[in-house]
């Protein structure tokens, strides 16, 4: 469990989640001037999508966010004061529209660990969605795996596909995870694959994977302006 923001008043809620191991696939959202309430649909053992009570009052406009087979939260953000004003949803994939009003005094953004994804939420409710923290598990060494972003990898100047491969699987699976390991790490991962992976210069590799996991793309492709297949000139 996160930790929980939001006003002081309403009545608390706990463990909105699937039952068993469903995954949340649709979320409804009703809002006007705050965050009403909010609804989580997910798939049945017909698979079907079945719903979850609303948590919140009877107010507000229907919005919904609809998450693609493969698609899985990771976090939440948005604004409050004396309730929820905005609530915007992060998957493994992208960002959600913002939905709610334009009021909150107070910015958050609340994402599980790393290799976890959402599974429910806990709070505060009553007229309208008062307080808010996430419930997260940690994903199986297979859905860790399914998750992975080897075509981010390759936008890293020097790797292809089969390099890409080969990080996932020593467990570097995005370009935050190339980021945070050392030169030295890669080279010998390389050079264990064999004579044609160790020919490959990963030097510029980390500080390449740290611009693309900002998002700065721009400063990305200046730097491969100066870069020889990855290598510095």
């Amino acid at each position: 469990m996160s930790e929980i923001v939001g006003g002081a008043g309403g009545n608390e809620f706990g463990d909105y989640i699937p039952p068993g191991n469903a995954r949340i696939k649709v979320i409804h959202i009703f809002t006007n001037e705050y965050v009403d309430a909010i609804q989580f649909g997910y798939l049945d053992d017909k698979g079907e999508i079945a719903l979850l009570p609303k948590i919140g009052g009877d107010g507000g406009f229907a919005y919904q966010f609809v998450l693609d087979e493969d698609e899985y939260l990771t976090g939440i953000c948005g604004r409050y004061g004396w309730y929820i004003d905005q609530l915007c949803f992060h998957t493994n994939k992208r960002k959600s529209e913002i939905f709610g009003g334009k009021g909150g005094i107070t910015e958050f953004s609340i994402k599980a660990p790393k290799n976890h994804e959402v599974i429910g939420l806990f709070g505060r409710e009553e007229w309208y969605l008062d307080a808010i923290g996430i419930i997260s598990r940690r994903l199986t060494a297979e859905e860790v795996k399914r998750s992975s972003s080897p075509h981010d990898l390759q936008k890293v100047e020097g790797i292809g596909p089969k390099i890409a491969e080969l990080f996932v699987e020593h467990g570097i699976l995005d370009l935050e995870d190339l980021s945070t390991t050392s030169v030295d790490q890669l080279k010998l991962i390389l050079h264990e694959a064999g004579s044609h992976f160790a020919m490959a210069d990963p030097s510029t590799w980390p500080q390449q994977a740290a611009l693309g996991a900002k998002g700065e793309w721009d400063k990305l492709a200046a730097l491969q302006e100066e870069l020889d297949k990855g290598r510095r000139v």
